[in-house]
């Protein structure tokens, strides 16, 4: 079930975005088929979308306001009926997620949209106003797709489609590779060598920039950094710096409500072109801050603030939320995942560095009310620093292992040398699945 949490955080956010959509108050029952095809549509694009997408009904979608709903507006929303509605214009079928909360005394409900699992989805009919019959509503054959803009529409651009269909390639892939891993696991044991003389140049370049952010106070801060390195040095893997911005935006995670990275996602975190790759930055006061360098190498350096220091409650108790870690760094694998798989051969391998700096006494908690965790786990060092070398081929065979061997890392420098296999792989599920 989704948390009331999660539901707070996303109407927090106070705009629609790529994978979120407001809805005023309405019932499924007595609205028009005009509404529904509307309705049908969002979820159209939603599932032909990176990790698909939710609907809140309840909110206004002008203000961001939380309105709720009536009770028999509430009660109108069952998943059969919708869902029944829906088959009828998603080919192959497509089935959501209906939740009915409430959430701080207002009653709302949250259609969860998975992105497709196989192929994209096609419209399956067409669908004319009732209102304007010369009005299509939905397209029969069409490819809906979410904007940035957050608008659906129809896919028309030719290197969108070729992305999309690319993905559902990529996808059919990957599940290959899973059942060969079940068959025979990979070596684990190759250690790829260092990183060359021009990974180091860009590294350093990066190190630069992010001293300099924000007159030197974003170096200060406690933060998380990431370097996702490959193996062998190509300075134009990427051919320009476009494609690389948009390589890094169709790669991204966005299965909590905002984006893994951010960088390029809000106003005030818009890419500036450097030598040889892109950056970007973004501080608010709603979000911890963020930076990001990425080269056509494909070298992606990013750091950011811990998000305990600003989410209300945790913010000045010098604690990092142990779900929190499990969730994050089951984002970074999966956007790996995604941004090396399609630019870097199976048999390639990248070089995974996490960092943690100024954290010391820091203690994992649960964050979350409805869990506990037993024992005083702390870091008794101001930081930690590893690198986890990692097969291509095992990346996109099973990339939630990968994140897995590295929660574990991390937890032991906490003093927390024996997580539960089962409890890590149970949160991973909860992420991917978006049920939190």
């Amino acid at each position: 079930m989704i948390s009331h949490d999660r539901i707070r955080e996303l109407i927090r956010l106070g705009n629609e975005n790529r994978n979120l959509d407001y809805k005023g108050a309405f019932s499924w029952d007595q609205t028009n088929n005009d509404e529904k095809c509307e309705i049908a549509k969002d979820v159209l694009a939603f599932s032909n979308t990176r990790d698909g997408g939710v609907i809140l009904i309840g909110v206004n979608d002008k203000s961001g306001a939380f309105e709720g709903l009536t009770e028999d507006q509430y009660a109108s929303f069952d998943q059969t009926k919708f869902n029944s509605f829906i088959h009828k214009y998603t080919d192959p079928h497509h089935t959501s997620k209906i939740h009915r909360l409430i959430v701080d005394d207002n009653r709302i409900v949250v259609i969860d949209v998975p992105e497709f699992s196989d192929v994209p989805i096609l419209c399956a009919r067409d669908a004319n106003s009732s209102a304007n019959p010369s009005r299509l509503i939905l397209k029969k054959a069409a490819l809906y797709k979410r904007t940035e803009k957050a608008t659906s529409e129809v896919v028309e651009d030719a290197d969108e489609m070729r992305e999309l269909l690319n993905r559902g390639l990529l996808r059919r892939q990957d599940e290959l590779f899973r059942a060969i891993k079940q068959i025979v696991q990979p070596n684990l044991s190759i250690q790829a060598p260092e990183p060359g003389a021009e990974f180091k140049a860009e590294i350093e370049s990066a190190d630069h920039y992010f001293m300099e952010l924000d007159s030197g106070a974003f170096a200060q801060l406690p933060h998380w950094a990431v370097q996702m390195t490959p193996d062998s040095y190509i300075a134009n893997r990427i051919p320009t710096a476009m494609k690389l911005q948009q390589h890094i935006q169709e790669s991204a995670i966005s299965l909590r409500g905002w984006t893994f990275p951010i960088a390029g996602r809000v106003s005030g975190s818009g890419w500036t072109n450097i030598d040889g790759g892109c950056q970007s930055f973004f501080s608010g006061p709603w979000h911890r801050p963020e930076a990001l360098r990425a080269y056509k190498s494909g070298l992606v350096i990013w750091r950011s603030g811990m998000v305990e220091d600003y989410r209300q409650g945790l913010a000045g108790q010098n604690v990092i939320s142990f779900i929190g870690v499990i969730y994050s760094v089951t984002e970074w694998a999966l956007f790996a995942q995604r941004f090396f798989e399609s630019i870097l051969s199976v048999d390639e391998r990248i070089h995974l560095t996490v960092k943690a700096s100024e954290i010391n006494g820091r203690k994992l908690v649960s964050a979350d009310p409805r869990v506990e965790l037993y024992g005083d786990f702390r870091i008794e060092v101001p930081g930690f620093a590893f690198t986890e070398d990692v097969a291509i081929s095992e990346l996109r065979a099973d990339p939630e292992t990968v994140a897995r061997r590295i929660v574990r890392n991390i937890f032991e420098f906490f003093n927390w040398n024996d997580p539960d296999e089962q409890m890590l792989y149970n949160w991973q599920q909860r992420l991917i699945q978006r049920q939190f």
